[in-house]
């Protein structure tokens, strides 16, 4: 039987993670109407990340967010659920995205980003912004290529449901039960082409009251496994284990069994899932830099503070685009991006 182990998570703080994978974080924030400005009617700290607060201001000032900060030696992935986040770069590139879509972000060399939460709804109901973000680490051969970045629009995210309707799985990266995921970016981990056989997965999953589903076992033992029980009160795996809310279950060998997730209480129960193979290197982490030595994240610094990665192309750190800009993606020279129109 596959061991494992449980520890308690808690929201807006960062959840512990397996090699391949640095860092997950779970956002959700139930912030009031914007102003004209879309900004909420108090002011952050700086630093505001307050536990069991309806909603925290993070790094932004009167909009919410993370105005401009530097990434070296990784990438990120950004799974909306609800809400809008607007991105903006050193490369020059900017977007609007949210309400299940995923940006994939290579940081690679060097990238300066921000990511800002316009409190765009003027209604009483407010403005509920809900994503998870998620660092893969990149390979040595890859911690410095050119930052990349591209858009997976919710239009096109592979989303499906069991036959009994009550589970529905979004397949953010991998595949699942014959389901595959839209293609990551190109110098990604997850990259079948550039990186075969790493199994890199990543799975959202809602469970309704009295629905299950199977995850498989993993394609290699080298392969790890991380659940996180972010949504709901109670999670039953295999027919015994009982898991709490709030908590997340680390898979010691994956490819061993398959593990059976079953919602036995009258709540809708929300799972993401991160699996892949490891990678197996030596790992340096100084707060937005990972490298492989300490040498290496000294010369990120010393990079950082000469060039400052191409410099701040934008009037504002905390840049936000016009309430009714609808969302896009613009990448420096090239057209700007849409999603979809719906079908007829």
């Amino acid at each position: 039987m596959s061991k494992f182990t449980i520890r308690s998570i808690a929201a807006a703080r960062p959840m512990e993670t397996q090699d391949p994978f640095l860092f997950a974080v779970y956002h959700k924030d139930h912030y009031p109407a914007g102003d004209d400005q879309m900004q909420a009617p108090r002011r952050g700290n700086g630093s505001d990340w307050s536990e069991g607060a309806p909603y925290r201001m993070y790094h932004g000032d009167r909009v919410p967010g993370f105005p401009q900060h530097p990434h070296r030696g990784f990438e990120t992935v950004t799974c909306t659920i609800e809400g809008l986040i607007d991105h903006t770069d050193s490369t020059g590139c900017a977007g609007r995205y949210g309400n299940g879509d995923l940006q994939w972000m290579t940081a690679g060399k060097g990238v300066v980003h921000g990511e800002m939460l316009p409190l765009i709804k003027q209604t009483p109901d407010g403005n509920v912004i809900k994503w998870f973000q998620i660092w893969l680490n990149l390979p040595k051969k890859s911690k410095m290529v050119d930052p990349n970045q591209m858009m997976h629009w919710a239009e096109k995210i592979t989303k499906f449901t069991t036959p009994d309707s009550l589970t529905t799985a979004t397949v953010w990266a991998g595949s699942l039960h014959g389901h595959k995921a839209l293609p990551p970016i190109r110098d990604s981990w997850a990259n079948e082409e550039s990186n075969p056989g790493n199994d890199v997965n990543i799975w959202f999953l809602q469970i309704q009251p009295g629905g299950s589903i199977t995850l498989p076992k993993a394609a290699s033992s080298r392969s790890t496994r991380s659940l996180y029980f972010v949504e709901g009160t109670a999670l039953t795996l295999n027919g015994v284990t009982k898991v709490p809310d709030l908590s997340q279950v680390e898979f010691s060998d994956p490819s061993q069994e398959e593990v059976l997730l079953e919602n036995l209480v009258p709540k809708l129960v929300e799972v993401l899932v991160l699996q892949g193979r490891k990678m197996g290197e030596p790992v340096a982490k100084h707060g937005p830099f990972v490298m492989n030595t300490q040498e290496e994240i000294m010369q990120a610094f010393n990079d950082y503070r000469t060039t400052q990665f191409g410099g701040w192309p934008w009037p504002e750190d905390a840049m936000v685009f016009p309430r009714e800009k609808g969302r896009f993606l613009a990448l420096k020279g090239v057209a700007e991006e849409l999603p979809p129109k719906k079908e007829d």
